[in-house]
């Protein structure tokens, strides 16, 4: 599980470091903006919405049923496998010795 997690997040490192060399080269030819003035509001906004609608609270529930689909499919494919690769070991230790 740990070489799983490591590998994900070396490829993870490797491809964002590769984007952020590259979007630093651009950024370095890119023309220096200054930074201008800008106003706040500091008081919430009075009209907005307390209560998503109810197309957006079905698509969210829609949301949730794919996720937690997919987590019980990941579940059962990660559990199926451990025990695959633990037999294959299993069988490779026995072959050998």
């Amino acid at each position: 599980m740990s070489r799983l997690l490591l590998a994900c997040v070396f490829s993870l490192m490797s491809v964002l470091g590769i984007a952020g060399v590259a979007s630093a080269q651009e950024a370095g030819n890119a023309p220096v903006v200054a930074a201008q003035q800008t106003t706040v509001n500091p008081a919430p906004d009075v009209n907005a919405p307390q209560e998503p609608s109810p197309e957006a609270r079905e698509e969210t529930k829609r949301k949730l049923w794919i996720g937690g689909i997919a987590v019980v499919l990941f579940a059962l494919v990660y559990y199926r496998n451990k025990k695959r690769w633990a037999k294959w070991r299993k069988e490779r230790a026995a072959k050998k010795g």
